[in-house]
């Protein structure tokens, strides 16, 4: 069996991605980096998650802001999202197709950049920098090129994901895991990084890698870790 490639638009990527999140510390990572963030903005007017996905971080930073939008294209992501941050505009449309009508105080990008074409990449980047208030930040968060699923996809064949060299960016590295009990659950979130491959990967050759780089004496465990990538204005 041939692990396909993902469509972050289609209602296949709702379950892969949701035993991600349950099996890793990385959103809770994520969350408490933005948390220390959002402390130390001169103000906490307006916060955009540009892909929010099911809505944990746009519920979690909601609070600390007047006003929280989020983009959010996917159907099946969004019918979570609506449920998780009740008190967000919810946008639901592509970034490049959005408005949200105001800049805001945070804008942020997580982990949504694999999805979209390289070339466009800057576009969207200065689209997200056109919504940051002068005084406030622009953060990209992908995952650093050397964890271990970076590292497994482009043994697969996948892309290497840099920013473009025209964008000047400040970045901290996070360190967060993946971890598992067992091989199915560990295959079951490669399929869900390798869905980035350009080919299908076959699934005998993704357990023999795994059992034989991540194997534990508790199960499964593989890094994660990510960069948070602020950019310049």
């Amino acid at each position: 069996m041939d692990f396909p490639q993902l469509d972050a638009l289609s209602g296949q990527y709702e379950s892969p991605f949701a035993t991600f999140l349950a099996h890793t510390d990385q959103k809770r990572k994520a969350n408490r980096y933005l948390d220390d963030l959002t402390a130390r903005l001169p103000r906490r007017g307006t916060f955009i998650d540009a892909g929010a996905g099911t809505g944990d971080t746009v519920a979690h930073l909601a609070g600390k802001f007047d006003h929280t939008i989020a983009i959010e294209p996917n159907p099946a992501l969004r019918a979570h999202l609506a449920g998780n941050a009740p008190t967000a505009t919810i946008v639901d449309v592509p970034i490049l197709a959005a408005d949200p009508g105001h800049q805001a105080d945070l804008v942020y990008c997580g982990h949504v950049l694999y999805y979209i074409d390289p070339d466009l990449w800057q576009d969207h980047i200065d689209t997200l920098r056109s919504w940051t208030a002068p005084d406030g930040e622009c953060v990209i968060a992908l995952q650093n090129p050397n964890s271990d699923c970076m590292v497994m996809l482009r043994e697969f064949g996948g892309p290497h994901y840099p920013l473009p060299k025209t964008t000047k960016a400040d970045t901290t590295t996070v360190p967060a895991f993946v971890q598992t009990d067992d091989l199915t659950t560990a295959l079951d979130i490669a399929a869900f990084i390798l869905g980035l491959a350009p080919l299908p990967v076959t699934r005998d050759l993704v357990e023999d890698y795994l059992t034989h780089r991540f194997r534990s004496a508790n199960g499964y465990l593989f890094s994660c870790t990510q960069d948070f990538h602020h950019i310049h204005p």
